[in-house]
């Protein structure tokens, strides 16, 4: 077998898209879900503060006023822990997993952490580089083409091992599976 197949299960008009690149729409809708999840956060740590102060002397109570001052520093820091841990052991957000996709380096594999943590930087630092994909002939981001990634569609659980679920190739033989890892490297590349 060659080429990228995708699993069992998904719909016909799904499958011409399994291991393409994925476009600006898809990815700026799961880049939205993951600010909300980033938002839900830092929401949950402000009302964490708010009401251990509020349990700590509850007469004199007021919002903690200082803490908006912070959102910016502590949105960047959960936004980039959130991105590295997730593109570093699925490679996918939870975003990217409601939408069916996933971040691989330019061999088709799951990001090691160092790689993670770079394009976690540089997408919380310049969130506007992910309008790059709507004129990219190659549909890549500038966090994209600066860590050599790309994101596609995969809608194979994280349940997978990293060889199938990544490499996105099915071979019976060593030299197949050369011929497959090239022929996806030019479809990603």
């Amino acid at each position: 077998m060659t080429g990228f197949l995708p699993p069992p299960g998904i719909p016909a008009s799904a499958q011409t898209h399994h291991g393409r690149r994925a476009g600006v729409v898809t990815r700026v809708a799961a880049a939205s879900i993951d600010l909300l999840v980033v938002l839900v956060v830092i929401g949950g740590i402000y009302g964490g503060i708010a009401a251990s102060s509020f349990l700590i002397d509850p007469s004199s109570f007021h919002w903690p006023e200082r803490l908006g001052r912070s959102a910016p520093f502590l949105g960047f820091v959960i936004l980039t822990t959130y991105l590295t841990f997730c593109w570093s052991t699925t490679g996918r957000t939870y975003g990217n997993a409601l939408l069916g996709l996933r971040v691989v380096d330019s061999k088709g594999r799951k990001l090691h952490f160092f790689r993670s943590l770079v394009r976690a930087v540089l997408y919380s630092a310049l969130p506007i580089g992910l309008l790059w994909v709507a004129i990219s002939r190659t549909n890549r981001s500038i966090q994209d083409l600066m860590t050599r990634t790309c994101v596609i569609y995969d809608w194979r659980s994280n349940r997978t091992t990293d060889a199938v679920d990544h490499g996105s190739v099915v071979s019976d033989s060593k030299s197949k599976n050369a011929n497959d890892i090239r022929a996806f490297e030019r479809r990603i590349l």
